[in-house]
């Protein structure tokens, strides 16, 4: 296994970055940074600085939670987080240790 850093950044789907969704723009600027295995993952819930966001019938579920989550060497989440810190306001981000490790790696534990 080698070492590694996750990168999740917190976005709802009203935001916008420079005119465009938040989320489209977050992954330019991940793509630019030469980061690769970024996902998006949509929420059905969440409760942050600015409220309940939720998908339940009674509402219309267009400011749903999205976190972006991105794993690769901590230099690249490094500089990924440096490109994208002028354009994420207060937005907020998580950072954390991990191991890497892909199915066909040989050189991974038993």
């Amino acid at each position: 296994m080698k070492p590694g850093k996750c990168l999740r950044i917190f976005l709802t789907e009203s935001d916008r970055i420079n005119g465009k969704p938040a989320m489209e723009a977050v992954l330019e600027l991940c793509h630019s940074a030469g980061l690769q295995g970024v996902s998006v993952t949509r929420g059905i819930e969440g409760m942050g600085m600015h409220g309940l966001h939720s998908a339940s019938f009674l509402s219309l579920a267009t400011d749903l939670p999205l976190l972006v989550e991105a794993i690769d060497s901590p230099e690249k989440i490094d500089q990924a987080i440096d490109i994208m810190r002028p354009y994420l306001g207060n937005r907020l981000l998580a950072v954390w240790p991990v191991e890497i490790m892909r199915s066909g790696d040989t050189d991974s534990c038993n």
